[in-house]
């Protein structure tokens, strides 16, 4: 039976070399190569919302414990990942995401298998946002594989030569697959999905804080690579869609009402829009 790379298997990054195409100024890839090492998140606390802030409450006072992962987490294996950078798959406000090739050349004694993954690297700037993401990944280790993508760490390198701005902060992600057809009826079992999936986020109190039609995608297929899906602590099913980009997640002391209400709301409107052609965005 293959055994893939745990979540928690990675202790440090090397980014190999890479260079700038001069044609397209698309930075793939640092001159020389950097290694970053993993880092604790940020508490969770950093995620209270205004209103959990303002009241001084305790969040755990007012929500139940988390569930366990639907998976069980081997000792850390202190293993490193060497990673050369691809295709740019995406840019945001706060990181560009790459496709990677990644190798373990030493010491993967347990031989784990290295899943399809992507790279998350801070925009200038916006470490901090990076970090938060990376905490609100930890907050929801319940629902890696399942709602959202498996998340395999958080990382940073000081580098000077490079980012005088603050430390190099980068995810290492679980590679999903495409975005639902804008214009097209939604998918068979997509919107129940995503209506489940947005009931486990709630059970947890969190509120995604940026759900729109580019932050749900498929998980990838089987002949692809794509790591089978683990069932939802909430409601027993794998889910084929998942909820990505938790940099303005919050999470509250309200009830699972109030929590699971941000949702329906939201997310019908999103989802009714989509074989209209239209991309709902959360401020609209």
């Amino acid at each position: 039976m293959t055994e893939y790379l745990p979540i928690n298997a990675l202790s440090a990054v090397i980014l190999v070399s890479g260079k700038v195409e001069p044609e397209e100024e698309e930075w793939i890839g640092p001159k020389v190569p950097i290694a970053l090492y993993r880092q604790a998140p940020p508490p969770a606390s950093i995620l209270d919302d205004r209103y959990t802030r303002e009241k001084h409450l305790n969040f755990s006072d007012f929500c139940p414990p988390y569930p366990d992962p639907p998976f069980e987490l081997p000792p850390p294996a202190g293993l490193t990942l060497h990673v050369s950078l691809g295709k740019l798959l995406s840019e945001g406000r706060t990181g560009m995401i790459f496709e990677c090739e990644c190798t373990i050349p030493h010491g993967n004694k347990m031989g784990y298998k290295i899943p399809p993954v992507v790279i998350k690297i801070a925009r200038q700037f916006h470490t901090k946002d990076i970090s938060r993401e990376a905490t609100a990944y930890e907050s929801m280790t319940c629902l890696q594989g399942s709602a959202i993508p498996r998340c395999y760490g958080f990382f940073q390198a000081r580098l000077f030569d490079y980012f005088d701005f603050g430390p190099m902060s980068i995810l290492i992600i679980e590679k999903l697959g495409g975005l639902l057809e804008l214009g097209e009826p939604l998918p068979n079992g997509a919107e129940s999905d995503l209506t489940d999936a947005c009931s486990d986020l709630a059970h947890l109190r969190i509120h995604h804080g940026d759900l729109r039609w580019e932050n749900i995608l498929s998980v990838l297929v089987p002949n692809e690579g794509g790591l089978p899906g683990v069932p939802s602590p909430f409601t027993g099913k794998v889910y084929g869609w998942r909820l990505v980009d938790f940099d303005l997640a919050t999470r509250t002391a309200r009830d699972f009402p109030h929590a699971h209400s941000y949702y329906y709301n939201h997310l019908r409107r999103v989802l009714r829009c989509i074989p209209m052609g239209i991309a709902v965005q959360p401020w609209e």
